[in-house]
């Protein structure tokens, strides 16, 4: 997803209301497509909506963030057989319809679904893609689970590729892609929810069951499947065409909806370089934990060997472990993980960086190069601060505090007595000794003391008056807690 997604999608997220799903029908479809669906390895072109350029905002067609739902997606674009404005929750109602009029179906739609269609929301483009292969996430959802199951009027979706390799039954020898993982059956309601693949689904109420017609975390479509991935090989550097459409079925009522997750629609043709268990994110501190460095490709096909091409201020095998110049990845996996960890040399040196790229050749034949840059800091001492006390008299207890900063990570307390808070309990009565030990995430710790001395000295009173009105009657001497006494 480009930078412009982000803002785009961070100008109506901003104003989303606590846990609902929240639209922005103010993108185009071309912005939609170009901003938002889009991830690396793809370009579009020729963006056409119901058939008209897509320039134009449409009611059937926006925006969404659905990180504060329990839709599966965080955010990207919605299709609808209506208006999209009766996707968001809670579900409060048996069958949200938005009339459009007398919207016309779809062709393809009808192939697949052996029905008449209404109210078809269709988007089209052209894209060339870098890599072999294509691949984005989606969720159908549909106000007609679980009513219509098996009735046979059920509103339809599908994603109609085409292009060099590709062959199937509709427009243009277009294949649908918009297949249950692991079998070649189309998703529908019919062959995908409660009872079949229910693994794949999620029921979302039925309009008056609680949580779901309170709770506006919930969409209001009365199911929706899980997060699916469709998928497709494809020519390097081909021109490919796609039609993602939606309609309702049977009749023109009860909406559905198709979500596309931002950023997904892809053809990965580069190795990934990656970062996992590093000691601060996306970098290393010196002699703090070993990282993974995660060279990741998008297949598995064949051995591919990957080289690395290292930068930056740091130096290779000095300030962190050796990084060799090549590295394979055997056929069959898709990544590699070599350790990396950086060295303690007790010099102040700021933040070294080292700055890694990855070398191969796509499957167009074209040399592409993918980098990162790695930081890596000084190790920043324990400090621990604690002080000896001395204390007044008739104190039973007494707390005593190690104030600690510096380290990595949460810094964690461990006091001989058991204690393991920055602050404890102690007998203030007697003397004592006490120790702390301070430890950060990195594994480094300081060792601190605190002498407790309760400092009570005898007061002998200098008259008493044992004549029984109530003052000074007895001879009391005070400070002999915990003293010997003769």
């Amino acid at each position: 997803m480009s930078r412009s997604a982000l803002l785009l999608l961070a100008a109506f997220t901003g104003t989303a209301l606590s846990a609902q799903l929240v639209l922005d029908n103010t993108l185009t479809p071309e912005q939609l497509v170009q901003d938002v669906l889009l991830g690396g390895g793809v370009t579009a072109t020729n963006v056409t909506f119901n058939g008209l350029p897509g320039t134009q905002t449409n009611v059937q067609i926006a925006g969404f963030d659905g990180s504060q739902t329990t839709l599966g997606l965080d955010n990207g674009m919605l299709l609808s057989t209506g208006g999209v404005d009766s996707a968001p929750g809670p579900n409060d109602q048996a069958g949200a319809t938005s009339i459009l009029g007398t919207f016309p179906g779809d062709p393809d739609l009808e192939l697949a679904s052996g029905q008449q269609t209404f109210d078809a929301a269709v988007l089209e483009f052209d894209f060339i893609p870098d890599g072999d292969s294509l691949s984005f996430r989606f969720v159908f959802g549909s106000e007609e689970y679980m009513e219509f199951v098996g009735l046979g009027v059920n509103d339809v979706f599908g994603f109609f590729l085409s292009g060099p390799g590709i062959s199937g039954p509709y427009s243009n020898n277009a294949a649908n892609i918009a297949l249950i993982p692991g079998t070649s059956t189309p998703v529908s309601i019919d062959a995908l929810n409660a009872n079949s693949f229910g693994q794949f689904y999620v029921d979302n109420g039925d309009g008056s069951e609680a949580p779901f017609n309170a709770d506006p975390q919930y969409i209001q479509y009365d199911g929706f499947t899980v997060a699916l991935t469709a998928r497709a090989l494809v020519e390097c550097g081909a021109t490919y065409h796609i039609k993602i459409a939606i309609a309702d079925g049977g009749d023109d009522v009860w909406d559905s909806g198709v979500f596309m997750e931002a950023g997904s629609f892809s053809s990965p043709n580069v190795v990934a370089l990656n970062i996992a268990n590093a000691s601060i994110e996306g970098g290393l501190v010196e002699g703090c934990l070993i990282a993974d460095l995660l060279v990741t490709r998008p297949d598995t096909v064949g051995d591919l060997d990957v080289e690395l091409i290292l930068g930056g201020t740091a130096t290779n095998g000095v300030d962190h472990t050796q990084i060799p110049q090549l590295v394979t990845i055997p056929a069959g996996s898709s990544s590699v993980s070599l350790p990396l960890e950086a060295f303690e040399d007790g010099l102040a040196e700021g933040t070294e960086t080292l700055i890694l790229s990855a070398i191969t050749i796509n499957s167009c034949g074209d040399t592409v190069t993918s980098s990162v840059t790695i930081p890596i800091e000084d190790h920043t001492p324990i400090d621990v601060l604690t002080e000896d006390l001395e204390l007044q008299c008739d104190q039973d207890t007494v707390p005593i505090t190690a104030l600690a900063g510096g380290g990595y990570g949460e810094l964690s307390f461990a006091w001989n007595t058991g204690g393991q808070l920055p602050t404890i309990l102690v007998p203030g009565l007697a003397d004592g000794d006490y120790t702390v030990t301070v430890s950060d995430e990195c594994g480094w710790s300081v060792t601190n003391s605190v002498s407790v001395s309760s400092g009570c000295g005898v007061v002998i009173p200098n008259v008493f008056t044992p004549n029984g009105d109530g003052q000074n009657d007895r001879l009391e001497i005070g400070g002999l807690a915990g003293k010997r006494n003769t």
